[in-house]
């Protein structure tokens, strides 16, 4: 085999394997429908990340997403805000969550809606 061959094959089990160990998906992936109990992950900006999942009750879909910002950065030592959202989704309703941006930033917006029988994850750029 030929050494370009040879590469264009173990680059692809190194994508196979990838795309089958990698647990934690980020919003941007698999046009951001996300299965129940499967957390996403979205990135809102360089201090904040969001962790989203859902589960299906009776009552509707129950959302949970937990964002986590770094609010001081002190050396070594960070400082993190940590917010829990918990919302039930009928068929069709959105939920939004943003967090705090500087001045001149265009604001980072988390939209979770559920569309049928999947829930999308997604983030939006709110207005500057």
């Amino acid at each position: 085999m030929t050494n370009f061959a040879k590469t264009a094959v173990l680059a692809g089990i190194l994508v196979a394997v990838y795309a089958t160990v990698t647990p934690d998906l980020k919003a941007d992936q698999l046009n951001n429908a996300v299965r129940e109990g499967q957390g996403v992950t979205t990135e809102l900006g360089a201090n904040a990340a969001a962790i989203t999942y859902w589960v299906g009750r009776p009552d509707g879909w129950h959302v949970v997403t937990t964002v986590d910002t770094v609010i001081e950065q002190n050396g070594g030592a960070e400082k993190h805000a940590v917010v829990r959202f918990s919302s039930v989704l009928l068929p069709g309703q959105p939920q939004l969550i943003s967090v705090p941006f500087a001045i001149g930033e265009r604001q980072q917006v988390l939209r979770i809606r559920r569309l049928g029988d999947q829930v999308e994850v997604a983030r939006v750029g709110g207005p500057v």
